[in-house]
């Protein structure tokens, strides 16, 4: 899976109106059969899309809770598109 497949499967997940940590999030992609995505490398595409704008993010207690942006929603139906043009 390349990178913009994961970010638009991440993207995919989130609801504007639900917060996710990533440990569900984690969970859902490996529901979907897209294991093989350690801890630390999904918590550093999440660290990603926060610092792009793409996911919100709450800390309650030692976890990090994510939520999907408007910019978020946006670059996901951008990608959708960009993806299956090709």
């Amino acid at each position: 899976m390349d990178y913009n497949q994961l970010k638009v499967r991440i993207l995919s997940l989130m609801d504007p109106a639900k917060e996710l940590d990533s440990v569900q999030i984690r969970e859902k992609l490996a529901s979907d059969g897209l294991q093989g995505h350690g801890e630390k490398a999904l918590e550093m595409a999440l660290l990603r899309y926060w610092r792009q704008g793409l996911l919100a993010r709450t800390r309650r207690g030692r976890r990090f809770y994510y939520q999907l942006t408007e910019r978020g929603k946006a670059r996901k139906e951008w990608l959708l598109r960009t993806l299956n043009r090709t």
